[in-house]
């Protein structure tokens, strides 16, 4: 405030009402921030939690509902979001009536079956006895492997159909979206009414419990941290180090970053209620 308010007297009292405005002032660094961290030693990392779980539909659809908003808790099998059921209920009676026409493409492949093997047997008969000649038969034969072909074909069809009937009537008992495990909501992506594709996350939850240090290495410097291996990491915000111990380093090279990425589990208890998913760390490199 002292900065801007002495530039703004200097600009005053100039003799040259023509000469430029000073430049403004860069903006504040904000404790934390990942822009700070990284121009500071150590390797930058972040905060993460060690379960976090997406809340997705299995089908397409209309959310009907979202119960829960950021930083809500929640608890094994609550129900986090509901599907509108009248899409997937037009979906079911869709799926049983094309089951039912299937059925009866099915039957009538039966009856062809029946019919050419009937066919076949008569022209048997006849050129035993002389009455048909052997081109009649070999056609009736044809007929029924064409007839049993077509049958085939019906029942492949109607066991497709007997599987949308059976997926639509699992959506239609999978509308409402439940907590797998309990934690806490971290984020909330869409809200009632919106159309959304199978898969497409509604809420995210995090574990309450275990949390990890995410951080990226150089290449050369990625073989000195082995599973096991105890780190510190500092945070703007907290003036107490953060003691972690390595759990997984990834075998390739992150495209994006060309570094390798590390996560190092923070012991349960540590710095309990100050940790937060998010918050951007340094992690010391001379262990």
């Amino acid at each position: 405030m002292k900065r801007l308010v002495v530039a703004a007297l200097l600009a005053a009292c100039g003799s040259d009402r023509s000469a430029p405005p000073p430049a403004p002032l860069p903006p504040r660094p904000v404790p934390g921030d990942a822009a700070v961290v990284a121009k500071k030693p150590g390797l930058i990392g972040v905060v993460t939690a060690a379960e976090s779980v997406d809340i997705a539909p299995r089908f397409q659809g209309v959310v009907q509902s979202v119960r829960v908003r950021a930083g809500d808790a929640v608890t094994v099998g609550q129900v986090i979001a509901e599907m509108d059921p009248k899409s997937v209920a037009e979906e079911l009676r869709a799926a049983e009536a094309a089951y039912a026409a299937a059925a009866a493409a099915r039957r009538l492949a039966d009856v062809d079956v029946e019919d050419a093997r009937r066919r076949f047997v008569l022209e048997t008969k006849s050129v035993a006895s002389g009455v048909s000649a052997q081109s009649q038969l070999d056609e009736a034969q044809l007929a029924v492997k064409r007839a049993e072909a077509a049958a085939q074909q019906a029942s492949s069809a109607m066991a497709a159909e007997s599987s949308h009937v059976q997926a639509a009537r699992a959506h239609l008992s999978d509308t409402a979206l439940r907590a797998p495990s309990a934690g806490t909501v971290a984020m909330r992506f869409k809200d009632p009414g919106a159309t959304i594709a199978a898969g497409t996350p509604i809420v995210r939850i995090v574990g309450q419990s275990a949390l990890r240090i995410r951080f990226a290495a150089p290449p050369q410097l990625a073989a000195t941290y082995s599973s096991g291996l105890v780190i510190e990491a500092t945070i703007d915000t907290i003036a107490t180090p953060v003691v972690a111990t390595v759990r997984q380093v990834s075998p390739i090279i992150d495209p994006a970053s060309g570094m390798i990425i590390i996560e190092a589990e923070v012991g349960a208890g540590v710095l309990s209620g100050q940790l937060r998913p998010g918050l951007a760390v340094r992690v010391r490199e001379d262990r």
